[in-house]
């Protein structure tokens, strides 16, 4: 995967902080359904805002391994999280990490999980099934038998904005094309001037779909709430 964030992750934490995600709700929800597992994997670490209030919320013994695929936001989680969590870049493609894993989640990161009304969709930032059969099986290795998987659960993409600190706009714009491929332009702007441009593409799978190849790779069905979805390894 190209290192998809890298134009805007000087001020991804501005964005993310400014009421795009509730990270204590978040956390909380993780935490609840982690339960007594403690070795806990995160996909997609980001700048560590998820793994931050974790470790603020969770259980002291609670040991985290953060992967990301991009130097510049691995980076800030470094700065924020310090050795508290392991983080390793990794590409999920080829990713290979030891069996050792009770849980593993994704806020936004690879995978999260669309709703809208009484539609779902897996979102995936891997446009062929074929690299999600594969980065899924990585997973599943890296998940030890009867451990969990959890997928947070977002509205659809549309365009928006918001006001940021400092003076500072955001806008996204979404478009589709005729293959049902998403395209997501985000943009960082000071009075009309852009000051970061970042283009993300993503594919949504239709529910059904998305759960044959979640079995396929050993990952089934096992609840969901407004907050997560969750997924047993067999």
């Amino acid at each position: 995967m190209p290192d998809s964030y890298a134009d805007l992750s000087r001020y991804y934490d501005l964005v993310m902080t400014s009421g795009y995600y509730d990270y204590d709700a978040y956390a909380q929800a993780l935490l609840a359904r982690i339960g007594t597992r403690r070795d806990v994997l995160e996909l997609g670490v980001g700048t560590g805002l998820v793994a931050d209030r974790l470790l603020a919320l969770g259980p002291r013994d609670l040991r985290l391994t953060g992967i990301d695929h991009t130097d510049s936001m691995l980076a800030q989680a470094r700065g924020r999280l310090g050795d508290r969590v392991t983080l390793r870049r990794k590409d999920i493609l080829d990713m290979s990490l030891p069996s050792a894993f009770d849980a593993a989640y994704s806020i936004g990161g690879v995978w999260y999980i669309v709703e809208d009304g009484e539609q779902s969709w897996l979102s995936s930032h891997l446009m062929e099934e074929e690299d999600n059969e594969t980065a899924l099986a990585n997973l599943a290795a890296a998940v030890r038998p009867g451990g969990t998987l959890l997928l947070s659960v977002q509205g659809p993409h549309r365009r928006a904005g918001r006001s940021l600190p400092g003076g500072l706009h955001y806008t996204q714009h979404v478009a589709v094309d005729a293959q049902g491929q998403h395209t997501k332009d985000y943009f960082i702007e000071d009075q009309g001037v852009v000051l970061a441009h970042q283009r993300l593409r993503f594919r949504l799978f239709p529910q059904p779909a998305a759960d044959k190849i979640l079995q396929r790779c050993g990952f089934h069905f096992q609840d969901r709430d407004d907050v997560l979805w969750q997924y047993t390894r067999r």
